[in-house]
């Protein structure tokens, strides 16, 4: 969480949530503390997440009319944008370049320091299209050599579905400072753990916590064990996570034995 308040320039993270309000609680927190600090505010959303963030703001006191009147608020919608600056189902640099460079030397004068949250790239990875969310994350690296921002990017996503890590989450790993972990994913490591103990005799976390893997080593520990296993352990992915579900739910999400 203290990344998400603090959010210092420079830092590019990411966070899997399984479930959508639990993703704009995290979203809000990130949000509110900028605009307190006094940060510029880029959202880039869907409508329905936007004004769903919007509310919590407002009951939090902070007016996102206001806020946007004064050049402290700004919000893209995903659709919109990802239209403007993709060909052939790719994202291409000197379009996104044109697209958001504007909109952050806008916010610069305004506040102190600036914030973007971004789902650009979760839907491109929910539409089915990898390649083109890791090369969007990889461009938003590019422009943040040229403005200083911190960036949130937001994914529904199941880490607790073996079919979740078919896709190059690594690579995710790979383009991000740290993929921030959720009180849920501390309690499914735990799970595993336990899991893990009964069918292999040792807890994997330990094994998957010293992996070599630069982006693997970027993920909370149960994501981590889970990208081991499917890289080094594959026939045994399915029991692992049938296991590890089933003492997850068994302590109504608490993994802990």
């Amino acid at each position: 969480m203290s990344l998400l308040l603090e959010a210092p320039p420079g830092r590019h993270f990411a966070q899997f949530h399984r479930e959508p309000d639990s993703l704009v609680e995290s979203v809000f927190a990130f949000l509110e503390a900028g605009l307190r600090r006094g940060n510029s505010v880029l959202v880039i959303a869907a409508p329905a997440q936007v004004e769903r963030l919007f509310e919590r703001l407002a009951a939090s006191k902070l007016h996102p009319k206001s806020l946007a009147n004064s050049g402290q608020l700004a919000v893209l919608h995903a659709d919109r944008i990802l239209e403007q600056f993709l060909e052939h189902g790719l994202p291409e640099w000197a379009d996104f370049r044109s697209v958001l460079g504007p909109m952050l030397s806008r916010l610069q004068p305004f506040g102190r320091g600036i914030r973007i949250y971004s789902e650009l790239a979760n839907t491109l990875w929910n539409g089915g299209h990898t390649d083109a969310a890791v090369r969007l994350e990889d461009f938003w690296n590019a422009l943040g050599a040229a403005y200083a921002f911190a960036l949130y990017c937001g994914y529904t996503m199941d880490t607790q579905c073996e079919h979740s890590y078919e896709r190059p989450l690594e690579e995710l790993g790979r383009t991000h400072s740290e993929i921030l972990g959720t009180p849920e994913d501390e309690q499914f490591g735990a799970a595993l753990d336990r899991a893990s103990k009964e069918i292999f005799g040792i807890a994997l976390t330990q094994m998957a916590g010293v992996t070599r893997q630069d982006g693997a080593r970027r993920f909370p520990s149960g994501q981590r064990t889970m990208l081991w296993v499917k890289r080094n352990l594959p026939m045994s992915t399915t029991q692992l996570v049938e296991k590890a579900r089933q003492y997850f739910r068994l302590n109504g999400g608490n993994g802990a034995a």
